[in-house]
């Protein structure tokens, strides 16, 4: 039992390795990418929202309109392009 004991305490880890196909890493890399764009998109869309159809001072609404005409360029950086192979 003693050489038992010994071999069951001692745990051998066993690494899952999984390198993604060229196809899969494409995929995963448009997903992030996609992600990253809607949430700069989203927040832009809504300020334009609010900015036409709020109820709200003039100097806000230009002011949340200001701020979302600066929002989407920056959704479109954030983004990014594929990198050139």
């Amino acid at each position: 039992m003693g050489a038992m004991g010994i071999h069951r305490s001692r745990r051998q880890q066993a690494y899952d390795v999984v390198t993604p196909t060229r196809r899969e890493a494409l995929m995963a890399d448009i997903a992030r990418r996609r992600r990253r764009y809607l949430s700069v998109i989203v927040p832009c869309l809504t300020l334009v929202v609010v900015g036409f159809f709020v109820p709200l001072p003039t100097a806000l609404r230009v002011v949340t309109l200001v701020v979302a005409a600066s929002l989407a360029p920056a959704a479109v950086i954030a983004a990014g392009s594929r990198p050139h192979r």
